[in-house]
């Protein structure tokens, strides 16, 4: 879900200020990255999904094998660095997409299990309107990325609800961990409906207030299961009022 949620935030926002061609292209390297991302934390996660018996993961199913991942990610990789080269990225901003896609990486081995574990995600959402303006002629401003921090932090402190406990047996302690399920909910509020809030105070779109709004049930003590794909929608719906906005 995060990497289907990334790529149709990539190419429509790169269609809507540039041409289908170029936008495609975006979306691609964007897409590829994020295989990348989602394949080393498969890897590196295979042992600790497996003592957890988790078998929507296609490793511990056995639907794929380490071998066959490794092998996907490395061919995953030189495509990345082919489609950054002479794709619609080249340049600085091609250079700044790997290192997004670098710091989410690095999460995945090294920061995952520590306080600062929201960092690669507010710097990789942050650096996303900075990558594709640029790279399309438009010029990002210090609000743009600040939104798309907010909805790197939220999405890192969702995506951790359904595993937490799993996660704490593992001793993986990364900051969702530490703060716990009420406290995390409260970030997640804070942090989408601070992005709304930053839309609605920039832009003239008044539909900003209503993401404002709707992040106030991350508060309410829904199941678990459905905080992270609320969370999907909620920062779809961010990236739409924004693209309105900067269209």
């Amino acid at each position: 879900m995060p990497t289907l949620t990334v790529t149709v935030i990539s190419y429509v926002l790169s269609w809507r200020i540039s041409d289908i061609t170029t936008a495609f292209g975006i979306a691609a390297t964007v897409f590829t990255g994020q295989l990348v991302v989602g394949w080393t934390n498969d890897y590196r996660d295979y042992s600790d999904d497996l003592v957890h018996n988790r078998q929507n993961k296609p490793l511990v199913s056995g639907l794929v094998t380490l071998n066959i991942l490794a092998r996907a990610t490395y061919l995953a990789i030189a495509t990345l660095l082919a489609l950054t080269y002479f794709g619609p990225l080249a340049g600085k901003f091609g250079f700044a997409h790997l290192l997004a896609v670098a710091s989410a990486v690095a999460y995945n081995f090294k920061l995952k299990s520590t306080t600062i574990s929201f960092l690669p995600f507010a710097f990789s959402f942050g650096l996303l309107p900075v990558i594709i303006l640029g790279a399309t002629g438009g010029q990002s401003e210090l609000w743009m990325v600040s939104i798309g921090a907010l909805f790197g932090v939220g999405v890192h402190l969702a995506n951790v609800f359904k595993d937490l406990e799993d996660d704490r047996a593992s001793g993986i302690y990364g900051l969702p961990q530490k703060l716990g399920i009420k406290r995390s909910r409260f970030g997640c509020a804070i942090s989408f409906g601070g992005g709304g809030l930053v839309l609605a105070l920039n832009t003239a779109e008044q539909s900003a207030w209503l993401i404002v709004l709707a992040s106030i049930i991350f508060l309410i003590p829904l199941p678990r299961k459905y905080i992270f794909p609320f969370a999907m929608a909620l920062g779809l719906a961010v990236m739409a009022v924004f693209v309105a906005a900067i269209g």
